[in-house]
């Protein structure tokens, strides 16, 4: 590993490491303890089933959007790079996942990389959308000045940019990409050897972001969206429930939402501090206590360890049949 390599998963270990300790901090950790250990079997088990059917709508979603531009793609061809790039998000920092699922099962996909990345993209914008909603949504029941204002403003931000990011491609993504390719067609551009592959890739990348200029496939794919993220919200208000957090039902709508958009600062390896610290802050400012906070984080981020461990099963490639050996006819 590089000299740069290590200092960047220093730094994301000193940020995580930092949150942590502000999760922790001031907090009774065997109060934390008593509080997970009361969490009962049913309710885990639940919520590992909710966090599963949210998976398999989001497989869905994505191959919903791939199968447009390569017809005879499975659904079944998703399942392995989605979940092993999930693995790989809940281990190392800076969304390396996301990079693994653009470059290594392009054979898998049926599609070059330009055009997986295009649909993370979307997937990325249309679900900072959708949790920002939720965000502000469970704002309502909250006196102003209980969050940080910087914490709203930055989501505010974040959303904004999304919206207006999503509107720009929609509206304009065709004027985008015939000026960029007659940029690339000006005879100085035109002879060099990269501009056929730039051209090409920057198909690919536009392709992928305008399937959604149809109304029938942005309907369809907002509706997967709202199911997959509604799984999710219902896992917070299961664990919520199950440690008896006694806070308004936008509670743990709450927390949910702002330990996910934490994890728009993909610097700690698997998002560790950045989405506890954030999910506990969330609860915590509907009057939960400090200890059930942390418990509520903590136990939404455990719940990703089974699957980061099929996902990263998922890594070992499916050993092909033998071929069959008949006998020889005497």
């Amino acid at each position: 590993m590089s000299t740069r390599k290590w200092l960047r998963a220093l730094f994301g270990v000193a940020v995580g490491g930092v949150f942590v300790w502000l999760l922790v901090r001031g907090v009774d950790v065997e109060g934390v303890g008593d509080a997970l250990a009361g969490l009962s079997v049913g309710s885990v088990c639940l919520a590992v089933l909710l966090v599963a059917a949210g998976a398999a709508v989001r497989i869905a979603r994505w191959w919903s959007l791939l199968r447009v531009l390569a017809p005879s793609l499975p659904l079944l061809a998703c399942v392995r790079p989605y979940l092993f790039a999930w693995a790989v998000n809940n281990l190392l920092p800076f969304r390396a996942g996301d990079a693994v699922r653009v470059l290594a099962f392009r054979t898998a996909l049926r599609s070059p990389p330009m055009r997986v990345l295009g649909t993370l993209v979307v997937e990325r914008c249309v679900d900072v959308v959708l949790v920002s909603g939720i965000f502000f949504l469970a704002l309502i029941g909250l006196p102003k000045a209980v969050l940080p204002d910087a914490v709203v403003a930055a989501i505010a931000a974040l959303a904004a940019a999304a919206v207006v990011g999503m509107a720009l491609t929609l509206a304009f993504l065709p004027t985008f990409e015939g000026l960029a390719l007659r940029l690339l067609e000006r005879p100085a551009l035109a002879r060099r050897r990269w501009t056929r592959t730039l051209a090409e890739q920057g198909r690919q990348l536009t392709t992928a972001l305008g399937l959604l200029r149809s109304p029938s496939r942005l309907a369809a794919y907002g509706c997967l969206s709202m199911l997959a993220w509604s799984c999710d919200v219902a896992v917070a208000v299961v664990l919520a429930a199950a440690l008896e957090a006694k806070v308004a039902p936008l509670g743990p709508l709450l927390g949910f939402a702002t330990g996910t958009l934490s994890m728009t600062i993909p610097v700690a390896p698997g998002h560790v501090g950045t989405f506890d610290y954030f999910a506990a802050l969330g609860l915590a400012a509907y009057g939960a206590a400090a200890e059930t906070a942390v418990a509520f984080a903590v136990a939404l981020h455990a719940l990703w360890i089974p699957f980061t461990v099929i996902g990263l099963l998922c890594w070992f490639p499916r050993r092909a049949p033998p071929p069959n050996r008949h006998r020889k006819p005497r």
